[in-house]
């Protein structure tokens, strides 16, 4: 049984905090948190070394949680539906991003586990949870949050000025450059006032801001290389967070089965749209963590490495939100082309009138369960009745005035608002808020314009960061660059492609006819599934290269030892090959 280990000598007194093991006091959960740590091994000592972590702490864990709860929600609230929604959207996510950037980048150097951190983590809490409501409030807290970081830097510079004089100038130009960056923000303040138009035209400082604040820490850190972050858990914590980016698509995909599924019932479309996207976000994760550095690149590049995380998260986030909106569009346009049909089947085919053309239609539109969505309910109540005043009115479907139809149009153009108001609910339906006095037809078919256009750039910018990760951290030796070739070029190639696919718009034709089918969601796996099979060929060709090239090598060594030792044959003490009896071969 444990003991505690108490000196009892009357100089050192009976108490003395220095006898007891730190062990035993975790063991039986009484161990005392410092109010306070250095970040330097052994402080009190002329060590300076860094007390550096190579994993992620469980408080680092818990802070990752906040911001993928403020992405989720973001995402969830702020549907993408033309050019203002989708930089409002990047922006967010931008602001999200550097702060957690910035946080981590203080973190993995000079954070160690005291009540003092703890507290400065429950201020970036707050801070964090606040970044959903206005932005007046966000510029405060971004204000607050820059303040924080320069408290902090101003902490780890008091112990390091204990220690050495050397890094004073850069911590301190990082100090100052983040009160400027603060007060900048601070200074935004009155530009998101409704009097001043609620700062139109003038977040886009914030994007300048935080490139000015990365590119001054990120050089400070290159500069001076005991700032840089070798030897750090800055791999783990980027890769963590990659990880969350992509299951912030998991809890997207559970959404669009309910959207696809959720009434109809399970369908083949249904069920091979949802496989594409998690084969997607399968191929994601397999592109980044099969292919994560595992020796020293540099420096200077690593700092480059995590820099290009922003647009590699970007497109992640990109592709998995754009191929979730993919399949609702599709489910939103398969609706509609059978509403269209069977009003083509009851008007055009049979020639319903009045009360039972009414009565087939609103049958079809019960079908489709509008008035459960509370955003589609109104819109489903007004459709309903204006089905209703179809039974007052007779002769539209007669074949007089049927045989007319142009034949760009199935249905008479009667229907034609009727149609507008359905194609709006549908909509509304998938849990898209229309903006009151627009067009539900127009809206849509910005919406949809304004998804392809940024789903394939998405795609596209996702490869090019995969290219350059990859070819920035490609090892030295060369040992394997068969397989760096091609997977560089794949991934260079699927940009290419993507970009291809981008300028695809041009072609209305094209555009109506690939945005109604369901080959668009396919399509993209099937690309990554090209990617994936182009790295499983690469890295066999590689590995069956060096096995060649050892064996190779062996037989050379083999081959050499054996003329040497057969030059010098017979001579005794020879280091070459002699040859000696068998046993009982002697007579």
């Amino acid at each position: 049984m444990f003991e505690f280990t108490i000196s009892h000598d009357s100089e050192a007194g009976s108490t003395s905090e220095s006898a007891l093991n730190p062990k035993e006091l975790e063991e039986h959960k009484i161990a005392l948190l410092p109010w306070i740590q250095s970040p330097f091994k052994h402080s009190d000592t002329d060590d300076l070394n860094l007390e550096l972590r190579h994993e992620s702490n469980n408080l680092e864990l818990f802070f990752d949680l906040f911001f993928i709860a403020n992405l989720s929600t973001f995402t969830s609230t702020h549907s993408i539906i033309d050019t203002n929604t989708l930089v409002a959207y990047i922006g967010l996510f931008a602001i999200l991003w550097f702060t957690w950037f910035q946080i981590t980048l203080h973190d993995v150097r000079f954070s160690i586990d005291s009540v003092y951190e703890r507290v400065c983590k429950t201020i970036q809490f707050i801070i964090f949870v606040g970044f959903a409501l206005s932005f007046r409030i966000l510029c405060w807290l971004l204000f607050m949050s820059r303040l924080l970081f320069a408290i902090q830097y101003g902490v780890a510079l008091y112990f390091i000025r204990r220690k050495t004089k050397a890094l004073t100038w850069p911590i301190s130009l990082t100090i100052t450059a983040l009160v400027l960056m603060g007060g900048a923000f601070y200074s935004m303040t009155p530009a998101f006032s409704p009097s001043s138009g609620n700062g139109l035209g003038i977040y886009y400082v914030w994007y300048i801001i935080l490139a000015i604040e990365f590119g001054i820490v990120i050089g400070l850190s290159s500069i001076w290389r005991q700032l840089s972050f070798r030897s750090t858990h800055l791999m783990e914590r980027m890769g963590l967070l990659t990880l969350i980016v992509i299951g912030e698509g998991a809890i997207g995909v559970t959404k669009t089965v309910g959207k696809l599924m959720g009434k109809s019932g399970v369908t083949f479309e249904g069920c091979t749209l949802v496989i594409c996207i998690i084969l997607i976000m399968m191929f994601l994760w397999m592109f980044y963590f099969d292919n994560r550095p595992q020796h020293h690149y540099g420096t200077v590049r690593q700092q480059f490495w995590a820099g290009l995380h922003f647009p590699l998260h970007i497109g992640v986030v990109g592709v998995l939100e754009g191929s979730q909106q993919i399949a609702i569009g599709r489910y939103i346009f398969k609706s509609f082309v059978k509403i269209e049909n069977d009003i083509h089947e009851f008007c055009v085919k049979q020639h319903l009138d009045g009360t039972a053309l009414a009565n087939a239609l609103t049958q079809v539109m019960k079908e489709l369960k509008l008035e459960d969505k509370l955003e589609s309910r109104d819109q489903a109540a007004l459709i309903m009745q204006e089905l209703y005043n179809l039974t007052n009115v007779t002769g539209i479907c007669s074949e007089a005035n049927t045989s007319n139809i142009p034949a760009f149009s199935s249905i008479p153009t009667t229907f034609d608002d009727i149609m507008i108001d359905i194609f709006g609910a549908l909509f509304q339906n998938t849990g898209i808020n229309l903006p009151s006095g627009v067009d539900p037809s127009e809206l849509g078919r910005s919406t949809f314009l304004t998804v392809y256009i940024y789903y394939w750039a998405s795609i596209c910018l996702t490869m090019a960061s995969f290219a350059a990760l990859f070819w920035l951290t490609k090892h030295e030796e060369q040992r394997a660059a068969l397989f760096e070739k091609i997977a560089l070029y794949g991934r260079i190639i699927a940009a290419v492609i993507a970009a291809i696919f981008v300028t695809a718009v041009a072609s209305r034709i094209f555009l109506f006819y690939f945005i109604r089918s369901p080959a668009i969601l396919p399509t993209v796996a099937s690309i990554f599934v090209i990617i994936v099979v182009c790295d499983r060929v690469g890295r066999q060709l590689s590995v069956r290269k060096l096995k060649m090239g050892a064996a190779s090598a062996q037989q050379s060594i083999k081959l050499s030892l054996f003329r040497h030792g057969s030059g010098q044959s017979g001579q005794p003490g020879s280091a070459g090959y002699i040859r000696t009896p068998s046993i009982g071969s002697c007579n």
